[in-house]
């Protein structure tokens, strides 16, 4: 459930961050079309990254000790990146300055 979790916020952050750069450039004016574009965004890379074995087994892995002690670093990376994302939306209006 946590693996999803950060799978789930770390892809709405991006599909943030794509909707906003597309927006910036003159796509997606209408509030609809940004809704549905951020929603699809993240839907379609959620899925994605969630059937990605790989990277779904690294983290379980980071999660229960398996990697050592580097693998409780780079969760620990992943939430400070989210957290840093999170303030940078507060502060910029976007994930990825």
């Amino acid at each position: 459930m946590m693996i999803e979790g950060i799978l789930y916020i770390s892809t709405l952050l991006i599909s943030f961050f794509v909707v906003g750069q597309a927006s910036d450039n003159g796509f997606l004016n209408g509030s609809f079309t940004r809704a549905f574009g951020g929603l699809s965004t993240q839907v379609v890379s959620a899925t994605w990254l969630v059937q990605y074995t790989n990277f779904e087994t690294f983290i379980t892995g980071c999660i229960q000790g398996q990697v050592g002690v580097t693998g409780y670093f780079f969760i620990l990376s992943l939430a400070l990146l989210l957290v840093v994302w999170i303030n940078n939306i507060f502060e910029y209006r976007q994930a990825i300055v």
